[in-house]
């Protein structure tokens, strides 16, 4: 998930001032992968990847963020994955409305990224 994250956030070009609180996420996140961070730690720097989404006024900003809290999140709980996944599809639709070729771009890239790391596994 934290590649779906990094995915929208570089869609976005997202340089705001949360880039420490979200890297932390996504180390953390990689620490539970392997084993060395507790599943509350995971939750919590979720918790302030999202505190970060309140501040933005910007919608796709928020959104993008709200995707990369859900993909650190998964860690804590796997519902999490497709939560990140729908706010990916909604920052494509902010920046492309209507155009449903767009989503559908989308959805293939987090499908073969899926595969990808399935057969990296």
């Amino acid at each position: 998930m934290l590649k779906l994250a990094e995915h929208v956030l570089d869609l976005i070009q997202y340089a705001g001032p949360g880039d420490n609180i979200i890297r932390e996420g996504f180390l953390v996140n990689k620490r539970w992968q392997n084993g060395t961070a507790r599943m509350d730690d995971v939750r919590q720097t979720s918790f302030k990847i999202h505190r970060l989404t309140k501040a933005s006024e910007d919608i796709v900003v928020s959104s993008a963020l709200r995707a990369a809290g859900h993909a650190v999140a998964a860690g804590h709980m796997r519902q999490h994955a497709m939560v990140a996944s729908d706010y990916a599809v909604k920052v494509i639709n902010l920046l492309y409305p209507d155009n449903m070729d767009a989503v559908r771009q989308e959805r293939l890239w987090q499908i073969n990224k899926l595969k990808e790391i399935r057969k990296a596994d």
